[in-house]
């Protein structure tokens, strides 16, 4: 199953989040939570959605189960 995110090309960091309350909206960038999408396309929309700039790009990545809970 392929798993897309948002990612700052410049810190390497994923958007989790979108503050609008700024103009432009920040985005809220992490290196331990990401928002993800099932497809490059749902994650495209989503990028221009929110306003990213040019410093974001959409990426695949891998999700890994860590523990059992």
């Amino acid at each position: 199953m392929r798993t897309f995110c948002i990612m700052n090309k410049q810190t390497g960091k994923f958007v989790y989040g979108t503050d609008y309350r700024y103009s432009p909206p920040h985005q809220r960038t992490s290196d331990r939570q990401a928002l993800t999408y099932s497809s490059k396309l749902k994650a495209t929309l989503e990028l221009e959605k929110r306003g990213c700039g040019r410093n974001y790009v959409v990426v695949q990545v891998k999700l890994e189960v860590v523990s059992d809970i």
